[in-house]
């Protein structure tokens, strides 16, 4: 039996301690930072705030709840939860999604000798954090992994998801020297020294922070702790086809730098809006007989539409049937700029001879990078 097992099982032993005292005191920094990125987790955050206070009772301990402003209100649950216990916190970000950025955030955002993320679905015991944090203390790995135990991860190739994962896992063995069994673990532990050092190598994109970690850093000691996972009582998962290619992104990035990841992973979605543009200018010009100014920005209003549309569909889905239409006016407003720029480049490359598919084609690269800048302002490239 190994130390984790025997001070699991201790704490396992131990009575559930319900109470909601044992703040730690003001001005002492918390030794433990329990990290949790949330999107519409708002009925899971009660429960696990209790079962964390269960499992670190006597710690000094803290919790940041770091929420992409859920539409389900899930950082008003925790502010008002945190009016009573002012070890919670909360991180809210405002036009920004992603759970790899998300942690990135909140591990910055403390001061905590150990920093610990878990995830908000109440898959993750919090009893295994408070035996990581002690495997940290005693010395024996900079980084603790609690991951699916390999006999849980050799699932049906022909479902969907174990067929994303396994995919996922085999990626970032390739890009990398990663011989963890379950690299994509949202529930791990590090010291913060550690993490001090290797942040600024780190990507901050996709939906897991850890394979980036790990990426980073081939020099850390890591151990890997076998995790039974319970199922998600609320909530839904937050796969997504932009999950995957912001996953593709961090890949990238750390094989030719976090830039050109990024920009390597826009390039199927600017490669879509511009067949799109293509396609409506020639309807507009060829087909309709349309002045080229008329035809163009018909076009790029296409482009545009397109790119919102590719937007909403890889990114977490809106509640309710208006949902495709809610942003799409602000978009279209902050868009105005890259019209209009496409449109000038279309008619200067045609008044110099030009031909006007190309001189039309030039005007939407110009614009389909001005739509670029949600690298920037996402951390993805879903815009």
């Amino acid at each position: 039996m190994t130390l984790f097992d025997l001070e699991l099982n201790a704490l396992r032993a131990r009575p559930a301690r319900r109470a909601r005292g044992g703040a730690r005191l003001a001005g002492i920094p918390a030794e433990v930072c329990v990290v949790v990125p949330t999107y519409n987790e708002r009925d899971n955050i009660p429960e696990l705030i209790e079962r964390t206070r269960a499992a670190m009772a006597g710690a000094n301990w803290e919790m940041i709840i770091v929420d992409d402003d859920s539409p389900d209100r899930t950082g008003q649950e925790v502010r008002l939860l945190g009016q009573h216990d002012p070890r919670i916190r909360l991180v809210r970000r405002i036009g920004r999604r992603g759970a790899a950025s998300a942690c990135l955030e909140g591990l910055l955002a403390s001061n905590a000798t150990f920093l610990a993320v878990m995830d908000a679905d109440l898959q993750h015991d919090p009893l295994v954090l408070r035996a990581m944090v002690a495997m940290l203390r005693a010395g024996a790995a900079d980084l603790i992994v609690a991951g699916r135990a390999p006999a849980d991860m050799s699932g049906d190739w022909l479902e969907p998801r174990q067929t994303a994962r396994k995919l996922a896992i085999r990626a970032v063995r390739l890009a990398g020297s990663v011989r963890l069994h379950d690299p994509l673990s949202g529930y791990f532990a590090i010291r913060r020294d550690v993490f001090d050092r290797i942040a600024p190598r780190l990507v901050g994109i996709g939906p897991r922070l850890l394979p980036d970690i790990l990426l980073a850093a081939s020099d850390l000691r890591v151990r890997e702790l076998p995790l039974a996972f319970s199922p998600r009582l609320c909530g839904d998962s937050k796969a997504s086809p932009r999950a995957a290619l912001d996953y593709a992104a961090m890949l990238a990035g750390h094989r030719m730098g976090a830039k050109s990841g990024r920009v390597l992973a826009y390039l199927p979605i600017a490669a879509l809006v511009l067949a799109l543009h293509a396609g409506a200018f020639w309807l507009f010009h060829d087909l309709y007989g349309l002045g080229v100014s008329g035809a163009q920005l018909l076009a790029a209003t296409a482009l545009c539409v397109g790119s919102y549309g590719l937007r909403e569909w890889l990114s977490y889905r809106r509640s309710g049937p208006w949902r495709w239409y809610l942003g799409l006016l602000p978009f279209l407003l902050t868009r105005t700029v890259g019209l209009l720029a496409a449109l000038l480049i279309t008619l200067w490359l045609v008044g110099a001879g030009v031909d006007v598919a190309a001189s039309a084609s030039a005007g939407a690269v110009a614009l389909a990078w001005w739509n670029y800048d949600a690298v920037h302002r996402y951390g993805g490239f879903a815009q």
